[in-house]
């Protein structure tokens, strides 16, 4: 396994995901490098910040806090529960900014990906 900033492999570095208001159910990310080996996150630290269009925080999601575990660490597998968080308090009407990063236990901090967010009413509360 490396912790190589030039062997990370960020695909895709933007992405657009659909979460549901007051229920979304929690996703993983796997960080890999360009060879397809598992990066280590053993004992990293990952924040993702939701903002709205104007820049304005609205949800923050993090490790050792709400809503990001780090749910394999050799495998390099975090597990992101924006229900933790509450979405609920996210608009319909509004599309939402997000970014996760994630620092390694040696310091070094990688942007993992961006993306927008894209609220709809949960049909199955």
């Amino acid at each position: 396994m490396t912790n190589d900033a030039q062997q990370l492999d960020l695909s895709p570095p933007y992405v657009a995901m659909t979460w549901y208001k007051g229920r979304t159910v929690p996703f993983t990310v796997t960080a890999r490098d360009t060879a397809g080996t598992a990066i280590n996150l053993t004992s990293a630290t990952a924040v993702m910040i939701v903002k709205d269009m104007a820049g304005n925080t609205a949800l923050t999601l993090q490790t050792g806090g709400s809503g990001i575990v780090v749910s394999n660490g050799a495998g390099g597998v975090l597990t992101i529960s924006p229900e933790a968080v509450g979405t609920g308090s996210l608009s319909l009407d509004k599309t939402y900014s997000m970014d996760l990063e994630v620092t390694l236990s040696g310091g070094t901090v990688y942007p993992f990906f961006s993306g927008k967010i894209t609220v709809e009413e949960n049909v199955n509360p």
